[in-house]
């Protein structure tokens, strides 16, 4: 008993410790939780303004179709790194598979509470239906969870000295980042693939037959920005080594992937695209705020060699890239589909205080693993990680 005390006194004063804007996250979760609880025992229809008309809301539009692409930096720096062998960027491959494990992870929360009967979420692993785009995305996230998974394994064995573990999992290092980057293309195209059904519904400005090519092109390229926000970010908020030499090899990559983006698009509009384009204001300003933001200013601010190797125009450019991916999401999936002299949906308080507790979950899960465990970096044994970890012999 006496054990249990000290143990739990222990855990409040660890918690005690921690920076205040952490305790805020422990609140805004908690109150998620509850939100979460309620809308299991009431349902959609009593704590959501979903329906009919708008089936698919915020945690559809955000959580699920917007947080794949925001998660899609571990199958891109694992490419880059791993499968292209470019060794030096390794030290931002572990960080990058845990934002990638936890946004998965928590794209299943969102998927689950999303679900009408969310109690039959495992019928998705019995009853298969190979025609549905949105059975082969089900699976592609299991699937690549699954793979991120494993490899979070390998700081754990590292922190807990498992020898036979830390050995298997560092030889299956390459398979794993070769695996993850089929199944993440595979599904991160296929989010594409459902808006091609709204054929009548979603607006000429986005509808068009190249959808599922513009959503993987433009998870690869804000991909390759959520790393350098979150390098910079762990650098100014967690002390860690500056990287923006590392970071400079990504934004060299991401005007020739900005480039045909925007070509792409270019092109779409002139010849793939219904018309009228240009008839409903509010979906023009939103297009151009998309492409402007998003696209053509951090191509302009990438195109120039000086600001590629700028921390803190690496920085902005990557912040634009990941603004504009989150507004071209939402113009898919939300604001494109809203019709003429229709009800506009609005998501309910707790469908908000959901999305925003998911949020919180995510920088708070990765503060947590990064504080406890050794994902800033590799050293020989005996050096000193992040929180005063020690490699030790076994795990090195």
């Amino acid at each position: 008993m006496s054990s249990h005390t000290i143990t739990l006194k222990g855990i409040s004063e660890e918690i005690k410790s921690y920076p205040r804007f952490i305790k805020f996250l422990i609140l805004l979760v908690l109150t998620a939780a509850f939100a979460s609880l309620v809308r299991i025992v009431l349902g959609l229809g009593a704590t959501t303004n979903l329906s009919d008309l708008y089936p698919w809301g915020l945690w559809v539009s955000f959580d699920v179709v917007t947080a794949v692409p925001l998660a899609a930096g571990a199958f891109t720096i694992g490419v880059v790194a791993e499968v292209c062998n470019i060794k030096r960027l390794e030290p931002l491959v572990r960080p990058a598979i845990i934002t990638g494990f936890l946004g998965y992870s928590l794209v299943c929360v969102g998927l689950f509470l999303d679900l009408g009967q969310p109690q039959r979420f495992w019928h998705i692993m019995v009853y298969w239906n190979l025609h549905s785009p949105m059975f082969e995305v089900a699976m592609c996230v299991v699937c690549y969870t699954t793979v991120l998974f494993l490899e979070f394994l390998q700081p754990v064995a590292e922190k807990f000295g498992w020898k036979v573990s830390l050995k298997v999992l560092r030889k299956l290092q390459i398979p794993f980042a070769i695996v993850a980057a089929s199944i993440s293309s595979l599904h991160q195209s296929s989010l594409g693939t459902f808006f091609l059904s709204a054929i009548d519904k979603l607006h000429h400005l986005w509808y068009n037959p190249l959808l599922p090519a513009l959503f993987l092109l433009s998870a690869v390229f804000t991909g390759l920005s959520i790393v350098i926000v979150e390098a910079t970010a762990v650098h100014r908020h967690m002390g860690q080594p500056e990287e923006s030499d590392l970071l400079a090899v990504l934004a060299d990559i991401i005007p020739w992937l900005l480039g045909l983006y925007l070509a792409a698009k270019l092109l779409i509009l002139a010849f793939l695209s219904g018309r009228p384009l240009f008839d409903r204001p509010v979906l023009t300003i939103l297009f151009a705020a998309e492409m402007i933001i998003g696209v053509i200013l951090p191509l302009l601010i990438f195109l120039r060699k000086e600001n590629r190797k700028n921390p803190g125009m690496q920085y902005a450019g990557a912040l634009m890239i990941i603004a504009g991916t989150i507004l071209n999401r939402f113009n898919v999936s939300m604001f494109g589909m809203i019709q003429l002299n229709q009800k506009i949906y609005y998501p309910s308080f707790v469908e908000s205080v959901v999305t925003i507790g998911i949020l919180a979950a995510h920088i708070l899960l990765f503060y947590l693993i990064a504080k406890y465990l050794p994902i800033f970096v590799r050293h020989p044994e005996g050096s000193s990680l992040p929180g005063g970890i020690k490699v030790s012999k076994s795990a090195a």
